[in-house]
């Protein structure tokens, strides 16, 4: 493991092991905001998308932790054979692949790391790897490894033949040494066949006869005259926002050039749309219908990537979510002035995470703009994007928004 005779590793060691964690964390944080889009299971999508900001957390503070010793460039030094397996892990074709590969494996690896970590290093003079070990990555990596062991059996049943891969992806990381790189070097197991890359996915997967969405039947209750339908109708779109979460997942697949803060604030974003997703499935479960008997708005996703992924950003940071704002704030005190408290408390919540994102929009559309060798201004690519979303969207209250009628 690189310790000397006191069973201790050195800070070099130290920096080296650190560097590894920190990048396996990304990529598998990469993997799964590819893979978001594309895995059918509502749980799974779900929990994948707590677990991509959960990853970009553990990568933040161990960035953190290597400024600290002077490593200020994390990825400097990263092996040729990690590089490879963090490429690989994309070109999983199945969700049985991706659990298997990412969680059974390289997480369950990285959890075996962090805890072995805590003995090898001086913790007296390296207290801050420690805590930041302990106290932040540890618990959250044991969350993610039980919850696939736990899901996994249901979702293996359902795609045969997943452990090749499995297995290729664990041959991979031992080929280089392990999660530390220091054990025993292997040679390279054989790549098993038929794993072309399927990423970005261009159409958003659901469960077999899941219900899809008809725009023709979207028809808005009257706030006023119909209170109760139109929490309902309100609440199924929020359910839809899952879309969101998957667009901008997607969109961070799409965009590794990037800064990391950039990386760091998308994961945030598409978990808090997970999260708006989440209130409107329990608003909906509370006013009597489970998520599956919701019609599922796969157009939003699905046009959308007929965008680049600049577009794509911009359309949902600069137009829609400040479109969007009014709504929320009559809604919010429509249900207040009806003593709904709970669907207030809702969108309240969702109205102060929208502000956030307005504000990542305003402040990262003009680097995509000068990284991707766009020549227009955020103020152009967001009356195109607007006019193209009023001519493309399936989704009526997106006009309506736009239009400001709320």
């Amino acid at each position: 493991m690189g310790a000397d005779r006191s069973g201790k590793i050195g800070i070099e060691q130290n920096v080296a092991f650190l560097k590894r964690y920190a990048f396996l964390e990304r990529a598998c944080m990469r993997t799964l905001a590819g893979w978001l889009a594309g895995v059918p299971e509502w749980e799974a999508k779900n929990m994948i998308g707590l677990h991509i900001w959960e990853s970009a957390t553990a990568v933040d503070a161990l960035h953190g932790r290597l400024r600290e010793l002077r490593a200020h460039q994390p990825e400097r030094g990263i092996s040729d054979g990690l590089r490879a397996l963090a490429a690989e892990l994309d070109h999983a074709q199945t969700s049985a692949e991706v659990i298997a590969s990412v969680y059974l494996v390289v997480k369950t690896a990285l959890l075996e790391a962090y805890r072995a970590h805590l003995d090898l290093t001086w913790e007296d003079f390296d207290n801050p790897t420690v805590k930041i070990i302990s106290e932040q990555i540890v618990g959250l990596a044991e969350a993610q490894v039980a919850w696939a062991i736990q899901f996994f059996p249901e979702v293996s049943a359902r795609y045969p033949g997943w452990e090749a891969w499995r297995d290729y992806i664990a041959g991979l990381l031992v080929a280089d040494g392990g999660v530390t790189g220091t054990q025993l070097h292997l040679a390279a197991p054989a790549r098993p066949e038929g794993h072309a890359l399927l990423l970005p996915w261009k159409e958003c997967q659901r469960m077999p006869g899941w219900p899809v969405f008809d725009p023709s039947t979207d028809i808005e209750p009257d706030r006023e005259a119909e209170p109760e339908a139109h929490r309902l109708w309100r609440f199924k779109h929020y359910l839809n926002e899952m879309t969101a979460a998957e667009t901008l997942a997607s969109v961070l697949w799409m965009t590794p050039e990037m800064p990391w803060e950039y990386q760091l604030n998308v994961a945030r974003h598409q978990w808090d749309e997970i999260r708006h997703s989440q209130l409107g499935q329990t608003r909906i479960q509370q006013l009597g219908l489970q998520v599956a008997d919701v019609p599922q708005v796969v157009q939003i996703y699905n046009v959308m990537m007929t965008l680049p992924a600049v577009d794509q950003y911009a359309l949902l940071t600069t137009v829609i979510e400040p479109n969007g704002m009014p709504e929320k704030v009559t809604n919010r005190e429509h249900w207040e002035a009806i003593d709904d408290e709970i669907s207030a408390a809702a969108v309240s919540y969702d109205w102060s995470d929208e502000n956030f994102h307005i504000r990542w929009g305003q402040k990262w559309t003009p680097v995509l703009l000068e990284t991707y060798g766009y020549s227009e201004t955020p103020e152009e690519i967001k009356a195109r994007t607007e006019a193209w979303m009023l001519e493309h969207t399936p989704v009526k209250m997106q006009v309506k928004m736009a239009q400001g009628d709320y």
